[in-house]
């Protein structure tokens, strides 16, 4: 019998250590795979310890620290800002935070809600919003962050997310790592500067019975500080393109209106 030796068919060289980009491509993808599980997973643990803190216990930690930051320098367009708060806190549906408003002598035009049931509004925020309505938006804005618990839940998941990315893939890694969940992040504030927005602008409507001026303060933060030309960067972004804020409101205006 005549021996017909067999084609040696082409194999994967392992000798050699190497890998096809195909065996890369699946190693890249389970990474990425378990890292969305480990995001996921954390950010859902941040989510349900902070629905469980107390109103109580939330303002004995944090509630503290807005006596020291108030100034007593604060100018008399602060005052009306303080008799907008004074009003909008009143409503029933709000949590029981022990509410404060705190001036910060900063020019550029801000607002922001801190844990505990502080709001901050700049100087440069009351030399641009002057419309008593408009005005009321944007703390009612910062009051449907406390509603929801924007503030407790953030700080929650940036603890969480730096600690175990940096525990798992060291300092040098666990921030490169974390850079790229940040960038996700951007995503959870979009949806949570939504929903302020919702809350917010029911609060002032029902407080104030009426829209004017909230819309008009939108379209002049987009007139004066957003560019149509980098729409396309809305991801890279904390906030919803004014533009689609606009719409949303617009469209709970209407149905408020039809009520």
């Amino acid at each position: 019998m005549k021996f017909v030796p067999r084609k040696i068919e082409k194999t994967a060289d392992n000798s050699r250590g190497k890998e096809s980009w195909k065996d890369k491509l699946k190693n890249l993808t389970s990474v990425v795979g378990v890292l969305a599980v480990f995001y996921f997973a954390i950010g859902l643990l941040a989510d349900f310890v902070a629905m469980r803190i107390s109103e109580d216990t939330e303002g004995k930690v944090f509630g503290s620290a807005f006596s020291v930051l108030q100034s007593e320098s604060a100018p008399p367009e602060f005052g009306q800002a303080e008799k907008i708060f004074d009003r909008l806190i009143r409503n029933s549906e709000l949590r029981p935070l022990p509410y404060s408003l705190v001036y910060w002598d900063e020019n550029t035009p801000n607002a922001f809600a801190a844990p505990g049931g502080g709001v901050i509004v700049t100087q440069g925020l009351l030399d641009t919003v002057t419309n008593e309505t408009a005005l009321a938006f944007v703390l009612s804005h910062e009051l449907g962050h406390h509603q929801h618990r924007h503030t407790l839940r953030g700080i929650g998941r940036s603890l969480l997310i730096s600690l175990v990315f940096n525990y798992i893939f060291g300092s040098t890694g666990g921030d490169v790592v974390s850079g790229a969940v940040k960038l996700a992040e951007l995503g959870h504030s979009r949806h949570d500067e939504r929903q302020a927005d919702d809350f917010g602008f029911r609060l002032a409507y029902a407080s104030f019975g009426n829209a004017d001026g909230y819309l008009d303060f939108f379209k002049k933060l987009r007139d004066e500080y957003e560019s149509h030309d980098t729409y396309w960067l809305k991801f890279l972004n904390s906030h919803p393109p004014t533009d689609e804020r606009l719409d949303e409101l617009k469209k709970l205006r209407d149905q408020l209106g039809e009520r």
